[in-house]
């Protein structure tokens, strides 16, 4: 089979990365293809692929299509892409996947959705989104975790850099990410413990305006943050395994996820993870991993479980053991991409037979 993928950026972010993961997996047994509309340096995931195209002209995607004789389409969250390629008739059967929140769905209410094979989404959470706020075909719309490599992030020999404890946030600087819950949350803590750094990692693409808002929160608040604005993908497990070392953890603010990626990639690298019980996050987190989970906005439970994970040995160890054994269990790479890709064959198949 040889399949196209239309992603709007070729960004080292969370769709980027889980169409990187399952890269691997994917040309050992078909023929996969990626057209990104802009450029923000994600290349480096991929590995050097060479089966990569950046464009944004609608007519050179078509005209992509047409050279390569591609077998299915499945376009993430590109509207624009998809409705040409429908208006010059464009004969290529297509997918949509849905990785973005629900505020950004808005396209959905306006597709024409009988001109699609299927949806498939990260949860259950983007599940029932999409069907109930606009109306996909529940019967057409499938749920397929997104995956990790657990050989590249596993825990790490690494060199601490400071002997505090690492309170680290991942993510872009935007709202729904929420990164000022985090500043306050840094805030809290400071002003009781000396022990900790706090790190933010993410953000190359901000704007000026952006950048320049979180200094200034960062500055009013008096605080002393480590930002690193872009880190590779292979790299991500170091950072996760020093954080992990030096007796710290990961705190998510988000507003909303449909999966939450930098959750189970730090989970991976033996990193405690804590997160707001927004979104799809609950569908992670059974078990002893919901005493990770706090309310959103609610920075005093936040703060609480900060203080559990960096003073009790023993919830610490429970906590990174479970962590590690869920991620296996439910998102390595060769089960996920084994049920996703005979996914793929059964609706093409069921196509067909249309």
């Amino acid at each position: 089979m040889k399949i196209l993928y239309i992603y709007r950026y070729l960004l080292l972010g969370g769709v980027t990365t889980q169409l990187a993961n399952r890269l691997g997996f994917l040309k050992s047994v078909c023929d996969p293809h990626f057209i990104f509309l802009s450029d923000h340096g994600g290349r480096t995931a991929f590995d050097h692929y060479d089966k990569i195209t950046v464009t944004s002209e609608p007519a050179t995607i078509y005209d992509y299509v047409q050279e390569h004789d591609f077998d299915l389409i499945i376009a993430i969250d590109t509207k624009e892409i998809t409705d040409y390629l429908i208006d010059v008739q464009c004969e290529v059967p297509m997918i949509q996947e849905v990785h973005g929140i629900s505020y950004k769905l808005n396209y959905l209410v306006e597709e024409d959705q009988r001109r699609f094979l299927g949806y498939i989404v990260p949860s259950s959470y983007s599940k029932e989104r999409i069907i109930e706020d606009y109306s996909a075909p529940e019967e057409r719309t499938f749920v397929i975790p997104n995956c990790l490599d657990t050989t590249l992030f596993s825990r790490k020999e690494v060199r601490p850099i400071t002997n505090k404890k690492i309170i680290c946030w991942v993510g872009k600087l935007n709202d729904h990410k929420n990164w000022q819950g985090f500043l306050e949350l840094a805030e809290r803590i400071s002003a009781r413990r000396n022990d900790c750094v706090f790190w933010m990692v993410g953000g190359e693409t901000a704007s000026d305006k952006a950048t320049r808002h979180l200094f200034y929160e960062a500055n009013k608040r008096h605080l002393r943050i480590q930002w690193i604005d872009r880190m590779e993908y292979n790299e991500m497990p170091d950072l996760y395994s020093m954080v992990a070392e030096s007796g710290g953890c990961t705190v998510s603010t988000s507003k909303g996820e449909s999966f939450g990626m930098s959750l189970i990639e730090a989970m991976a690298c033996g990193c405690p993870a804590i997160a707001p019980t927004v979104g799809a996050i609950p569908e992670i987190y059974l078990g002893s991993l919901q005493r990770l989970t706090y309310k959103l906005h609610d920075l005093f439970a936040c703060e609480s479980i900060v203080d559990l994970l960096l003073d009790d040995a023993d919830e610490r160890r429970i906590q990174i053991s479970n962590g590690i054994e869920k991620v296996k269990k439910d998102y390595s790479i060769k089960p996920v991409v084994t049920q996703y890709y005979d996914l793929l064959q059964k609706l093409t198949t069921a196509q067909k037979v249309w």
